[in-house]
Formats: C-alpha cells, structure tokens, sequence
C-alpha cells in the first residue's frame, strides 16, 4: 500500500528524505518539525490507525485494499504520508500527495451498515484528516520530554490545515479548540464494525514484542506491543469500544521505560526511499 519502495528491498536506499535537496515547506522549528521527528510519532501514527478503523468507510477501505490481516502495512502508508509531506522536498511531497488521491478515489461501496462512501469525499477527508492530526498532537503532548505550548498547538494545527487542504479537505481547523470541536461533532462516523475489530485485533497480534528488538530497527520501533498499548490509551472512549479496545493508562515512563532500546537514536526522521520520488517540477505550492 505504501507509495514508496518496501523497506526490506533486496537493493535498500541509501538515502533518507531529510537528503533529497529542494524547497521545502516546513522548517526545523516549525512545531510540525517538532511533533513528527520525535520518538512519539510510531504512537500518533497507529492512535491514528485506531481512529480510522472505528469509522466504517475508513475500514471498508481497509478490507478492500486487502489489509485487514495486516494492518501494519496501512500504518507504514500512515507513517509515510505523515513523514514525506513533512520533511520531504515540495516535489516528493506532492507527488506523495496525489499517489494518496488516486488510491483513495479508487474506494467506493457500501459500509457493513449499508451507506455509501467513496473515498475522495470532502468531508470524509476532512474528518480523516482531523483525526490523525489529533492523534498525532495527542501522542506527542503525552508522551514527548517537551510538550508543544498552547500557541505553539495551534500554529501545528494550521501547519497540517495545508497539507490537509491538498490531500482534499475542503475545509479545516485553524485551532485545536476548533479541532477538538470538530471531533466531537462528528462522533456518528464512529460505529463498531466487525472488520474494524479484526483489523484492531491482528494489529495487536502481529505487533513484536518488545524487548530484545533489534537496536535501532525502524520497523521493530514502529511495530511495537508498547506501541500498539500506548495508541489504545490515547483514543476517545467511543472509539475503544467501537473497536473492542482494553483500556490500559500509560504515561511517558510507562512507555519508554520498556522500550527504550526500540528508541535509542530515533528522535530523528529515519525514512529511507530511492530518491528522488519525484521528477523536478514546477509545483511550488505551499500549503495555505
């Protein structure tokens, strides 16, 4: 599912998207800088996962791409959308973007509630979107040594606002008030559905353990048991029983403390692709 090469190709990249020269939009003290190059980005990434399996479109989506016995693969595409649209090159990132497009509008049916969805709807998108920056935001404020301010929040908030806008959200929150607010009002796009539970449940049985990982294994960090526990602890109440989730509160501590060698030296993007993904081009579009 991912729209870059596997990480366990034969010829692995040797080169990480922070070594792709070209502008970009971001900076390293942008608080989306900040928030996705720390070791708490596997956990926003699968909180986000969590979310989107408890909407019954999202896990329609799921079922028909053929990932529902391992969702994993659906966290790597998360994982890499989040990452290349961040730090990577304008290019890179918008060729990212409209692979993402053309792999959502290729979704339509019906829900195991019987509505119709397609996957390039607005305010599907919009929600979706909504929900992984929440996700994101809420796995870094809980579990990063240096939680972002109030200001610091919103101006993430307006930072995703951009990218959310090509990914084709119509519209988007400017604040984290206003995201939250969103959230909240939305709660009827999250419903239990039996493919949603199976893919939450196969995403915990697949997870490695995580003592004894490999140091510095990007796939292990990302695929954590802990990692997997420390999501379930962010999402909302509805989405965890939606999704059938046991409730187990985890703190900072709680989290690094047992997986501290999965960490060790990944407070860094380490994403590696063939690069470039893109060809040189003239799309200079900032995301406003």
């Amino acid at each position: 599912m991912s729209p870059l090469a596997p990480r366990d190709a034969v010829d692995p990249p040797a080169c990480s998207v922070l070594d792709v020269p070209g502008p970009r939009w971001f900076r390293p003290g942008d608080p989306i800088w900040r928030v996705h190059g720390d070791a708490a980005t596997p956990l926003g990434v699968t909180t986000a996962l969590l979310m989107l399996l408890a909407n019954p479109a999202f896990a329609a989506i799921v079922e028909d791409s053929g990932a529902t016995e391992n969702p994993w693969a659906v966290d790597d595409y998360l994982h890499d959308l989040v990452e290349i649209t961040t730090f990577g090159t304008v290019d890179d990132a918008m060729v990212t973007i409209e692979h993402a497009h053309r792999d959502r509008s290729s979704f339509t049916g019906t829900t195991e509630h019987g509505d119709f969805y397609y996957g390039s709807d607005p305010s599907l998108l919009a929600w979706s979107q909504a929900a992984t920056a929440w996700s994101l935001l809420a796995a870094f404020q809980r579990f990063a040594a240096r939680p972002l301010t109030s200001a610091e929040s919103d101006q993430y908030v307006r930072q995703w606002a951009g990218i959310a806008h090509l990914q084709g959200a119509r519209s988007f929150p400017d604040s984290v008030r206003e995201l939250e607010r969103l959230l909240r009002s939305s709660r009827g796009r999250v419903r239990a559905t039996a493919v949603g539970r199976r893919a939450a449940r196969k995403l915990r049985e697949h997870a490695r353990a995580c003592p004894g990982v490999t140091e510095n294994s990007v796939t292990a960090h990302r695929s954590c048991t802990t990692v997997v526990d420390a999501a379930a602890s962010l999402v909302p109440s509805d989405v965890r029983r939606a999704l059938d989730l046991p409730h187990r509160p985890m703190d900072r501590s709680a989290v690094f403390g047992r997986i501290s060698k999965a960490h060790e030296g990944l407070n860094l993007p380490r994403l590696t692709t063939r690069a470039p993904i893109a060809a040189p081009s003239a799309m200079r579009v900032r995301p406003a």
